[in-house]
Parts: C-alpha cells; sequence; structure tokens
C-alpha cells in the first residue's frame, strides 16, 4: 500500500491513501480498560496500518492492513462507470 493508491471498501466507497505503511498500537474497550488498570504494557495489538482519505466526504480515517474489507484499483480493474461514480461523489463536495 502506498500513498496515491485508490480503494473500494466493500460497501461500495471509494477512498485514497494519504499515508502508506505504518505500525500502529490497535486498541479496543477491553485494552483501555486494562491500562487503566496499570497492565497498559500487554493492551492492544501491534499491526500494520494506513491512512484514506474518502472521496464522498474528505474524512480521513486509519485502517487496518490485514482486514481486507477492501480492494486496492488498478487501471484495469477500474470501469468507466465506477469513474463517473468518482466524478459525481466530487462534484458533491
Amino acid at each position: 500500500m502506498k500513498k496515491g493508491d485508490l480503494i473500494q471498501l466493500r460497501s461500495g466507497r471509494f477512498a485514497t491513501v494519504v499515508r502508506g505503511d505504518y505500525s500502529f498500537r490497535f486498541m479496543e474497550r477491553e485494552d483501555y480498560e486494562m491500562a487503566d488498570a496499570g497492565l497498559g504494557h500487554l493492551a492492544g495489538l501491534y499491526g500494520t496500518a494506513f491512512d484514506v482519505i474518502f472521496c464522498d466526504t474528505g474524512h480521513v480515517v486509519r485502517m487496518r492492513l490485514g482486514k481486507r474489507n477492501y480492494t486496492i484499483l488498478t487501471e484495469e480493474k477500474i470501469s468507466e462507470r465506477e469513474i463517473e461514480t468518482m466524478a459525481l461523489a466530487f462534484a458533491d463536495h
């Protein structure tokens, strides 16, 4: 994953990678409870993350690399209809 890659989520939304792979400590509710109890050194899961900006809203979101709830789009995979959809999303904002 590199900056500038276009991805499509399973929901159909499009996003562009704005920050490539980096290490991040992912924490869930239980992990925060452990940290509050003084066991923060045992809390969380380290993994690879990347940041994307959604084409329709402009929101920047951190995503986990291993989740695979997205597809990296290449020129061969992008249809004319998808290009029109992305253009309409940009035009609305």
